[in-house]
């Protein structure tokens, strides 16, 4: 009798261990993701479209923390896609029949302008693998300029792919946003110490020679 009251008492003992910690396990994933969705939230709310920069970033931060340098390059990532596709359309619809001449030049002028954002978004992307906040912020500067250098093309800026020139500027405001809160995160930088001459053999002469 005793011993039956043991076994059963053991096991009862066992599941109940078995059932907390279950549900330490599923506590710590909720702490996590919960920490998680905070940090993003935290780092995407001073950005233009807070709610794409999450949708973005989010994936690709499952277990871990930010990393901004990390983050950055995401949400410059997305930018290039879509700058790609931004791009393709616009070939797309150029090349369709009873586009008139008016409509081809603006098109022609966004081919240019997004085939020059394609090299500054990579440039970036360069600056952002050395770390380079810098140097990252004046290569990316460049897009948003870009981007509306194409929407002035058309008249009144009313251009038939909206949609893709709107998520080009709001992917890029992130990304401008993102990297304006690093470089304010890092501080003033330091400039490089400027190099004195040598001085001449004249330095030390008063007056004119003559």
């Amino acid at each position: 009798m005793d011993h039956h009251f043991t076994s059963e008492t053991s096991l009862i003992i066992l599941l109940l261990i078995t059932s907390l910690s279950s549900l330490a396990t599923a506590t710590n994933i909720n702490i996590v993701h919960h920490d998680l969705q905070s940090d993003i939230t935290e780092f995407c709310k001073k950005t233009t479209n807070p709610a794409l920069c999450a949708e973005t970033i989010h994936p690709h931060f499952l277990k871990n923390r930010i990393e901004p340098f990390k983050a950055l390059d995401i949400e410059v990532d997305a930018t290039l896609a879509k700058a790609k596709k931004t791009l393709a359309n616009i070939q797309t619809l150029e090349s369709k029949t009873g586009t008139t001449k008016s409509s081809k030049d603006s098109f022609d002028i966004c081919k240019d302008q997004y085939k020059s954002m394609l090299d500054a978004i990579k440039e970036t992307k360069a600056a952002i693998a050395n770390k380079d906040i810098i140097t990252a912020k004046f290569k990316f500067s460049a897009v948003l300029s870009f981007q509306a250098a194409c929407k002035d093309a058309f008249e009144d800026g009313k251009i038939p792919f909206f949609e893709d020139s709107d998520a080009v500027y709001n992917l890029g405001g992130n990304c401008l946003d993102i990297i304006a809160d690093m470089e304010k995160a890092q501080g003033p930088q330091k400039m490089p110490p400027v190099q004195q001459s040598a001085p001449s053999a004249f330095s030390n002469v008063i007056g004119t020679v003559s």
